[in-house]
């Protein structure tokens, strides 16, 4: 009796193992077995020309300790050629941090905003052999109940996102590479001398922009694209993070950026609060039609001069912030948007020699341009379709801190000088 009882459990065991592994196999190849799914991670943006930490052609790392949720999804109808959520099987979520490296992602609880959770139970994905379709997006938001709706991104959000599809998993085969695209937009604004204007001291403070998109952004859909959206002047944005370009010589300007919404194409009205030796100074302009674009760098400098001020505008990758404006190699990416003329930087009577008072309003706007819907798609180069000439646009000549080249001037990283994010 003692063997048969032997026996009778030994059978038992073997049905239950055989169970599990055919309840984990049922999504996979059954001959295949299972395995963990590995993630590493980069951004898909190009540096373009190279700094001093970065050689031209390398990939962008991830911020470390950011997070990351992957969604595993499975085709459903045979000989599918393209994938579709509305029918196509989810099988698995996971959630990760970014390592310090900025590539490597390891298993961690996430709360619902995308923040690590310290106290929750972390797990990797396990998936069956076979082939799947991959969505991801950082940082780690809650997903929604149809395991494809993400909802709150919102201005100031470096939101990223993926997708891999047909990717085959096995156990020889379980690592997967992510890179991944910015589905918002980076303003960045600095001011630098011209020629002629010499200042010990030369900042932005402020900039604050209207008819920005409207915020929060409409429902995102994992492996699809942050709808652009263009709103009213209650739809408002500010940058006031900014850093001296060169802390040793404040008066060689200074730069910020910040991160927004993708912005379909309209004017934006704009105010420059700036401080010329110690006096704060407002610039008012209504900045022509744009459309903000993912992936981008919106470059704007302001070039002061002693009478004026010229407005212009470079459209630059991701992570390419230049603190002065050259010819770019003669590719013709700088545009003069306009200028501010009729200034008088000594203030004038009453001027405002206090700059935690009100900023001393100076200057009158001329634009150059109407509308920059030609821009199109143009991350980190040249214009498509446009010869750099436009009627009417100021012309720089060589060496004057315009459009022709700046001595010393070299591309940075964002955190080179403290760039505000």
């Amino acid at each position: 009796m003692a063997k048969l009882n032997r026996f009778l459990l030994i059978g038992f065991l073997f049905l239950t193992v055989a169970g599990c592994q055919r309840r984990s196999l049922m999504d996979g190849d059954p001959s295949g077995g299972s395995c963990e799914v590995h993630f590493s991670a980069g951004s898909l943006d190009i540096v373009a020309d190279g700094t001093a930490t970065k050689a031209p052609g390398d990939k962008v790392a991830l911020t470390p300790g950011s997070t990351v949720r992957v969604v595993a999804y499975r085709r459903t109808v045979a000989g599918q050629a393209a994938p579709d959520l509305t029918q196509d099987k989810w099988i698995a979520t996971a959630t990760y941090k970014v390592q310090s490296n900025g590539t490597t992602l390891v298993a961690c609880a996430v709360l619902d905003d995308g923040t690590e959770d310290p106290v929750g139970q972390a797990a990797g994905m396990e998936l069956s052999n076979g082939t799947y379709d991959f969505y991801a997006y950082s940082a780690a938001r809650k997903l929604e109940a149809d395991n494809r709706t993400v909802k709150g991104v919102g201005h100031g959000e470096d939101f990223l996102g993926v997708y891999l599809g047909n990717r085959t998993i096995s156990r020889s085969a379980s690592t997967v590479q992510l890179d991944f695209e910015h589905e918002c937009t980076k303003l960045t604004f600095s001011v630098v001398e011209a020629d002629g204007m010499s200042c010990d001291d030369l900042a932005v403070s402020k900039v604050a922009l209207k008819r920005l998109a409207t915020a929060p952004a409409a429902d995102y859909t994992i492996g699809g694209d942050l709808a652009p959206t263009v709103g009213t002047d209650a739809s408002t944005g500010e940058i006031t993070s900014f850093s001296y370009i060169d802390p040793q010589d404040k008066g060689a300007g200074s730069i910020g950026s910040k991160i927004f919404l993708p912005k379909s194409l309209g004017t934006i009205p704009a105010e420059f609060t700036l401080t010329v030796n110690s006096v704060a100074y407002l610039l008012k302009a209504e900045l022509p039609a744009i459309a903000l674009e993912k992936g981008n760098n919106y470059l704007f400098t302001a070039r002061v001069k002693p009478g004026s001020v010229d407005l212009i505008l470079n459209v630059l990758s991701w992570d390419d912030v230049r603190l002065s404006l050259p010819n770019f190699g003669g590719d013709n990416s700088s545009i003069a948007i306009g200028s501010w003329g009729n200034i008088d930087w000594t203030g004038g009577v009453g001027g405002n020699t206090d700059v935690s008072q009100v900023p001393l309003e100076v200057g009158s706007w001329t634009p150059v341009v109407q509308s920059l819907e030609f821009l199109g798609s143009n991350a980190g180069g040249s214009v498509s379709g446009w010869d750099g000439d436009i009627d009417g646009s100021p012309e720089f000549e060589e060496g004057d801190n315009g459009a022709g080249n700046v001595e010393g001037w070299h591309p940075v990283d964002p955190g080179e000088q403290g760039v505000g994010q």
